[in-house]
């Protein structure tokens, strides 16, 4: 028997199949590919190279504009440093007669300063703000060694940039501050006056509202904006809402931009709507002395958020002997009707002699006595004196009939003593104008029912 042997030794890789396409034209194309590639990324290298350029040429255009505008600005401040006033103008744009005319009053005043020796006008460039052919700087100088900024705005023509008037549409873009119990909004330009503004509201408000019960107030609002009309004012009192003027319309300081000026009148307004919320007084009775009181209480809190140093006052004599929740505690039991007998209801010892600084009352007192006077208010103007004593009722209706013109009078000094009938009395000195001359009255008050009354 024959034996028949199969072998199989087929590999896959030594199987080579053929597609049929030509090995030079596969080559060619496959070179096309790669050249259209490379000619794609050149293009788009040279597009991005371009874009570069432009990008650059643009940058290039405005640090040009920049500089010229700078240029603008120092030559403006050489002008006043020099007193220069036909290239002061030269650089104002035509906007209008009254435009140039208030420059020439700013002018003016610079030259004022510098006579005085009270401004170093530095040209220091604070921030440059540009957008296309309007610009805004804020420029640095020094009034009496205190660092002040004026935001000045420029317009560019064919002829380079000119100051222009304000330009209220470009005061930046809308921002808020938000704090405890409060909320700001404002405008790109006033970033530091608002944050400072922020900060300071809030502690008012903490503060005010621990020592006076006015917890329950809505938040504080504020707008800031460089058209306002008044450069503090009540948008809505009832509920907190203020609106106050950008200091830079005008100058401010710029390390201080919420500075005294602004505090004492915001610090003003609040602190009257805090009394009014913890008195739930609206307002009190004239001539009656919680009149006084209830305004010398806003006066003296008003200086107590602001945290200076306090005015000599009734209150403030109050505070420090007692306590500054004395001022609080008169406050919630005051009637609009009341005199100053309802101090004696907040201290624990007799009113002559609670150190009280009598002054600023007296000579409210003296003040009003006049004015009833004038205003032929007879029992009003009677119920101030002591008329126990006939002397002195007669002494009083002399001076009623007599109808002199009033004279503002000044209370300089006090001395609280006891009389031989062993009464507590008040000798005040006053100081009033007479023939350009400072002359001086001693006035004598008795206290009748915790109530000073004037006996002479």
């Amino acid at each position: 028997m024959s034996r028949i042997r199969f072998e199989w030794n087929i590999e896959s890789e030594q199987v080579d199949e053929f597609d049929g396409e030509d090995p030079q034209l596969k080559l060619r194309r496959r070179r096309n590919v790669i050249r259209l590639v490379l000619l794609i990324a050149l293009l788009l290298a040279a597009i991005g190279m371009g874009g570069i350029g432009i990008r650059q040429r643009l940058i290039d255009v405005r640090n040009q504009f920049a500089q010229l505008l700078q240029d603008t600005v120092k030559a403006e401040v050489a002008a006043l440093r020099i007193g220069d006033m036909s290239t002061w103008l030269k650089l104002q744009s035509a906007a209008s007669d009254e435009w140039r005319n208030s420059q020439i009053a700013l002018f003016q005043h610079y030259e004022a300063l510098k006579s005085e020796g009270a401004i170093e006008l530095t040209g220091s460039i604070v921030a440059v703000n540009i957008d296309g052919e309007r610009a805004r700087v804020l420029v640095q100088e020094n009034i009496k060694g205190s660092p002040y900024v004026r935001l000045w705005f420029y317009q560019r023509n064919e002829d380079g940039w000119l100051h222009a008037p304000p330009d209220f549409s470009f005061w930046g873009e809308e921002r808020q501050f938000a704090g405890a119990g409060l909320r700001v909004n404002y405008r790109e330009a006033d970033e530091q006056f608002a944050g400072q503004l922020g900060d300071v509201l809030a502690d008012w408000r903490l503060r005010g509202c621990k020592l006076l019960n006015c917890s329950a107030l809505p938040i504080i609002q504020v707008d800031i904006a460089p058209s306002a009309p008044e450069a503090v004012a009540w948008a809505d009192e009832q509920n907190l809402h203020l609106r106050l003027r950008s200091p830079y319309v005008d100058i401010a300081r710029a390390d201080l931009p919420f500075d005294g000026a602004y505090r004492f009148q915001v610090s003003k307004l609040l602190a009257k709507r805090f009394v009014e919320e913890h008195s739930g007084l609206q307002t009190a009775t004239y001539p009656h002395d919680a009149f006084f009181l209830l305004k010398n209480a806003v006066n003296w809190l008003s200086e107590w958020l602001v945290s200076v140093g306090p005015s000599p006052s009734l209150m403030q004599s109050l505070a420090e002997n007692y306590g500054a929740q004395k001022v609080a505690q008169l406050l919630s039991v005051l009637d609009s009707t009341d005199d100053m007998s309802r101090i004696q209801q907040v201290i624990p010892g007799a009113i002559e002699l609670a150190e009280l600084d009598w002054r600023d009352f007296i000579s409210w007192r003296l003040q009003t006595e006049a004015e009833l006077i004038a205003a032929r208010a007879e029992n009003a103007w009677l119920s101030l004196y002591d008329t126990s004593d006939e002397s002195i009722r007669i002494a009083a209706y002399q001076r009623f009939n007599q109808n002199a013109p009033s004279r503002l009078r000044r209370v300089v000094d006090q001395l609280i003593w006891t009389t031989e009938e062993g009464l507590p009395q008040l000798r005040i000195t006053a100081e009033f104008k007479s023939d350009d001359a400072t002359a001086v009255e001693i006035v004598l008050f008795n206290l009748v029912n915790q109530v000073w009354k004037r006996a002479s």
